[in-house]
Parts: structure tokens; C-alpha cells; sequence
């Protein structure tokens, strides 16, 4: 019996020596050291140790090649800096360019945390927090951030601006001063699902969780949007808004403009609301444009007052 088992382990070492001899090996990572640094060859690179830019006025590390990885690795990209007449992001990755990925660490300040300008690109598994303007901004198409903490942004937490087919998804964007997420400039068929958005607009005294302001096909789904100064505001027609939960707003929990028609808001949690939970700028929902169901909510105005609560009026 021995002898059979001595075997058996003889066998199975051969054949992890086989599978170590034809491994492939590991790829070669390089060490990104000082501030300023741009990179341009594809491949992955590696943040090696904290960098504070302070004092720099530049961008942190500009990505300028496609098909670039950079593992931040745990540590910290940071700059007191706050200048907004001058390009100072923690990390920027040009536009036009492909296969751009961030992830795994810090970026503290710089005028914007990540300028994501580029097409197919991801920010996944980072903090970005204190930027002076925004915590990160997007533009190009099909770009994703997700499992991220976007926080203390002195204006929004992620700005989406001129971008199609981008995707927010699983992040924690609170605590920014004016809004968790600002889609304008053109912004077309984005989804933003499954975030946690909480706290914001309270500092700055305005807007709130979420805010479409110019762009149509976005869709709002899934998101837990609590303590804002506002849920949800809706100022530009053709988006849609479903499953949201919405509680503790100090303002509005959602609320359609009249510039918004047509807009749909279904299937909605919105409870807790300072003024209104629902709120439509039109006295019908735009004669029925505006599509308001299976919302549960308590308060409700259409046209500026109230639309006679859950069950009755058009906000349904």
C-alpha cells in the first residue's frame, strides 16, 4: 500500500512540475515613481509608493497611450493644489484613446480627481476624494467607473459630460457639495444602477443626488439615494427613472421640470421628503407625457400643488 501512495505522489509532483514548466510567466509591471510622469507604451504599470504633488500646478499622471493598466496598489496620489485655469487632475487620461484601465488606491485633490476622456475605459476599486471641482469627470463612450468611493468633491462627485453608453455602477458618491452625479453637455444613453448616493448638495446649498440636466435615453435604476438636498431632478426630456429607493431628501425626493417632457418615473421608493416627495411642474404630467407609475410616496404636487397623494391626480 506504500508503495501504491509513493506512486501516486511521484505522479502528481511530475505533473505540477508540468504545469509550473509551462506556465506562463507573470507580467512585467512598471514602477510609476515621481509626479508628472506620462505614460504612453501599452502595458501595466504600478504606482510604487504615496506621491504628493502639491506645489506641481500639473496633473499627477497623465495617461497618453491606449491599452494602458495602472494598479495604484494601495497607495496615495495627492496635491493640495486647487487651480481651475490650469490642468491639474490627479490622474488624466487623454481622449481618444482605447483599453484604459485605473484601479486600487487613492486620488486626494487635484482640481479633478480623474478626467476620464477616453473610449471603452474603466476606474474600478479606488477613493477619489477632496477634488476641488469634481471627483471624476467623464467624457467619450463606454467608459465605466464602478466599486469606487467618490467623496468631498468641492463641486459633484462624477460629472458625465458629452459621453454616451457610460456606466456607474456599485460605487458609494456622498458626502460631494453639490451633486453625487451631474449628467450635461449632451449626454446620451448612460446608465447609473446600483450606486449608493448619499449627503450631497447639502454643503453647497443646492441640487442633491442625482442630476440630468441636458441628455436623453439616460437611464436612473436600482440606487439607494438617501439624506441629499434633493433625490432626483429631472431637467431634460426622454430619460427614465425606476427602483430608486429616495428617503430623507431635505428638498424634493424626485421632481420632473417642464422641460423634461416626456420623462418616466416608474416603480420608485420616495419617502421622507422635507417639501414633496413627487413633484411634476405640470398641472396633468403633460397631459400624460410625463409617465408616473407604481411609485410608493406619500406627498405629491403637479403644477405647484398638491396632486391629491397616492392613488389620485396623474402621480401615481
Amino acid at each position: 500500500m506504500r508503495n501504491i501512495w509513493l506512486g501516486r505522489i511521484a505522479v502528481l509532483v511530475l505533473g505540477i512540475g508540468a504545469l509550473v514548466a509551462t506556465a506562463s510567466p507573470a507580467h512585467a509591471l512598471t514602477k510609476v515613481t515621481t509626479c508628472g510622469q506620462t505614460l504612453t507604451a501599452a502595458g501595466q504599470y504600478i504606482l510604487a509608493a504615496n506621491l504628493d504633488c502639491s506645489g506641481t500646478l500639473a496633473a499627477g499622471i497623465t495617461i497618453a497611450g491606449n491599452n494602458i493598466i495602472l494598479h495604484l496598489a494601495g497607495h496615495t496620489l495627492s496635491s493640495s493644489d486647487c487651480d481651475t485655469t490650469k490642468g491639474i487632475e490627479g490622474i488624466n487620461i487623454l481622449s481618444g484613446l482605447t483599453g484604459v484601465q485605473v484601479d486600487g488606491g487613492t486620488i486626494k485633490g487635484f482640481n479633478d480627481g480623474i478626467a476620464l476622456y477616453s473610449a471603452g475605459g474603466r476606474v474600478s476599486g479606488v477613493t477619489v476624494t477632496n477634488a476641488c471641482a469634481f471627483g471624476i469627470a467623464v467624457s467619450g463612450t463606454n467608459n465605466q467607473v464602478d466599486t469606487s468611493v467618490i467623496t468631498l468633491s468641492g463641486i459633484d462627485g462624477i460629472g458625465i459630460g458629452a459621453a454616451t453608453g457610460t456606466k456607474i455602477l456599485y460605487n458609494d458618491i456622498s458626502g460631494n457639495a453639490r451633486l453625487g452625479i451631474d449628467i450635461a453637455n449632451n449626454s446620451n444613453n448612460n446608465l447609473v444602477q446600483d450606486n449608493v448616493i448619499n449627503g450631497n448638495g447639502i454643503l453647497s446649498g443646492e441640487q442633491g443626488g442625482i442630476a440630468i440636466f441636458f441628455g436623453v435615453g439616460n437611464t436612473v435604476s436600482n440606487n439607494t439615494i438617501n439624506f441629499n438636498l434633493n433625490g432626483i431632478e429631472v431637467e431634460s426630456p426622454g430619460n427614465s427613472f425606476s427602483n430608486n429607493r429616495v428617503s430623507g431628501s431635505v428638498a424634493s425626493g424626485i421632481f420632473v421640470l417642464a422641460a423634461a417632457v416626456p420623462s418616466t418615473v416608474t416603480g420608485n421608493k420616495v419617502l421622507g421628503s422635507g417639501i414633496v416627495d413627487l413633484s411634476d411642474d405640470s398641472a396633468t404630467c403633460a397631459n400624460g407625457a410625463d409617465i408616473w407609475k407604481n411609485n410608493t410616496f406619500q406627498t405629491d404636487q403637479a403644477g405647484g400643488v398638491s396632486d391629491g397623494g397616492p392613488g389620485k391626480g396623474c402621480i401615481r
